[in-house]
């Protein structure tokens, strides 16, 4: 505004391009008012934001955040991919081909030639007088491709002897009747201008940039190939950084990293501001339940029996025998508060976490039952939230917690085992989702569940059953967990306001039509005499409650009268259907179940 002079036969139009923060838009709307320039403002919507979703359907699985370990890309490629999952973010946020086809549309109403230019752009009389003759001494070409000099010194350019190298990305001039515009599909800091430079043919250095599996094609030529001149020269203003101003391939390179990772910052904190952090945990927070219903009398007693046998056993308990006794426990005092359930709850703490900074206690989470450890979590989170635990298990539990976080997502025993197929990939997501929630680490939880979604394309993007099922004798066993797991780290996701359940490949595939297709291989099939059909039931009442009704023609039993507590491995939460005393659910009538009570 200082130093740009005013150009003869030049109307200036500055683009207010989805500014986020209003008292910065309203600085640069002052600025603009009081030097009397003309302005468009594309208004950001925090509504708008809130609906857009990652890029997954066109981001090759290949490429999946949870395999780019095992890839060892060189960093910056690393961040591209990462980037690439991002794009419809960038494009709404960052809106960069967006602002520059409005300046086009704009200007096109106003004038012969349009110079629809980077805002960081800045033209010296000198400069536009270049501009000028190259523009109207070749006035039959409806495009002009006007090079660029990358400014070290801002103040450098208002020397009477500036000698310009004009050498980068250059801008271009559009005649009024010109039909290219630039490709909206096509975001920041992924080529969204060399796009039409390559549909026009103008050569460069863009030439050798190499199209990775994750980005947008390369175009064809366009109608319009090759009806363009070049010349003038225009000045891009000084960064403030210099080691990324250099012309070698290096800073280029370096450029392109800085820009990914400010991107991907601005974006994860957007994400952080735009989506409630309501993390309380599905199926702890339950109506109030009858208290003469089946399943919370069948509760009280399960939890009151298990509290006194853990004081009368002379052999120390594995760890996830004790995680389901505490879950048990915590969830009977959550909807019954008495005393003895939370001594038993902060002995149990104590019991597994006796010191706060040895790690050995730490390290005996990694052979916990992941389905377990979410359903504790949740069924904690909530008694934590209002300070039924004492003071000094909770500082325990989350020190172990947070120590168990971070080896799964640092360490390579923990990476390793984040790429597994079928259920352990399943598992291993449910269990950093739970993990993250627990400790308020939104971000965390929210960028695992965006990756869960290439889960589900690998996994139920088939005609068949699960593509990553076991070939064993145990097939039905692990599949039927990973449908399991699947159902709680979806309702996990709601708490965040992330949809696994309506995810879907582009053939419509997803966690509905894989629960359709196992039970209704399991209804032709019969499945083996060795699995418990009981195991069938949570998935097929998630089902339900998710989708509608079943395919498959049953019969209908009481929810409540089902069983409500099954051995760990099976991944199903103890009491899964507390709360859901009136609900009925379809069964075949040849299985009829044997309940708890008749028990």
């Amino acid at each position: 505004m200082k130093h740009e002079s005013v150009l003869d036969n030049c109307e200036k139009v500055f683009i207010l391009n989805r500014i986020v923060d209003p008292n910065e838009e309203a600085a640069i709307i002052k600025l603009l008012d009081d030097h009397q320039q003309t302005f468009i403002r594309i208004p950001f919507s925090w509504d708008d934001y809130r609906k857009i979703e990652w890029n997954i359907l066109e981001h090759p699985i290949s490429y999946a955040p949870y395999k780019l370990k095992g890839l060892r890309l060189r960093q910056d490629l690393a961040t591209q991919a990462e980037l690439s999952l991002y794009r419809y973010k960038n494009n709404y946020v960052m809106n960069n081909n967006g602002a520059r086809n409005l300046a086009l549309q704009d200007g096109k109403s106003k004038a012969d030639w349009i110079l629809p230019w980077d805002g960081n752009c800045f033209v010296t009389p000198k400069a536009w007088q270049a501009i000028k003759q190259q523009v109207l001494n070749n006035n039959t070409y409806p495009y002009h491709v006007i090079p660029m000099t990358r400014l070290l010194d801002n103040q450098s350019i208002l020397c009477e002897n500036f000698k310009p190298t004009p050498t980068e990305e250059p801008q271009i001039v559009f005649r009024s009747d010109s039909t290219e515009v630039f490709d909206s599909r096509y975001c920041y800091g992924r080529r969204p201008k060399v796009e039409l430079l390559w549909r026009l043919g103008v050569s460069g250095k863009w030439d050798e940039w190499a199209i990775f599996p994750w980005d947008l094609p390369c175009p064809d030529y366009s109608e319009a190939a090759g009806h363009y001149t070049q010349g003038g020269w225009v000045a891009r203003l000084f960064s403030g950084k210099p080691h990324l101003e250099r012309t070698d391939q290096q800073s280029s390179r370096d450029r392109g990293t800085t820009r990914s990772e400010a991107i991907l910052a601005m974006l994860d904190q957007l994400d952080d501001s735009s989506f409630s952090a309501d993390t309380s945990a599905p199926g702890s927070k339950l109506a109030a339940a009858d208290r003469c219903d089946l399943p919370y009398l069948m509760l009280l007693r399960e939890a009151r029996q298990r509290s006194v046998k853990a004081k009368q056993r002379s052999r120390p308990s594995s760890i996830n025998s004790l995680l389901q006794d505490l879950t048990i426990v915590a969830l009977a005092q959550s909807h019954c508060s008495k005393p003895q359930f939370i001594q038993f709850i902060d002995n149990s703490l104590i019991k597994l976490f006796p010191d706060k900074n040895e790690t050995k206690y730490s390290k005996q989470l990694q052979s916990v039952n992941p389905n377990l450890l979410a359903h504790t979590l949740s069924t904690l989170r909530e008694l934590k939230q209002e300070q039924q635990i004492r003071l000094i298990g909770v500082e325990r539990l989350d020190y172990h917690l947070e120590q168990y976080l971070s080896w799964l997502i640092d360490s390579h025993r923990g990476q390793s085992m984040r790429p597994k197929l079928g259920h352990l990939g399943t598992q291993y997501d449910l269990q950093v989702v739970a993990l993250a929630l627990y400790l308020n680490q939104i971000q965390t939880a929210r960028k695992t569940l965006r990756d869960s979604r290439f889960r589900i394309l690998e996994q139920f993007d088939h005609s068949d059953n699960q593509v990553s099922k076991t070939k064993s004798k145990n097939s039905v066993h692990y599949e039927c967990l990973n449908l399991q797991s699947w159902i709680y780290l979806a309702s996990l996701a709601e708490t965040i306001d992330e949809n696994l359940w309506n995810f879907t490949a582009r053939n419509g595939t997803g966690i509905q039509q894989g629960i359709d297709n196992f039970l209704q291989a399991f209804e032709n099939h019969k499945g083996p005499k060795y699995f418990d059909r009981q195991r069938l039931i949570p998935i097929a009442y998630a089902y339900r409650q998710y989708y509608g009704e079943l395919k498959i023609k049953l019969n209908a039993v009481l929810i409540s009268q089902c069983k409500p507590v099954f051995p760990i491995e099976t991944g199903i939460f103890p009491f899964w259907n507390f709360g859901k005393e009136a609900q009925t659910l379809p069964l075949k009538a040849a299985d009829q179940l044997t309940t708890e009570a008749e028990r």
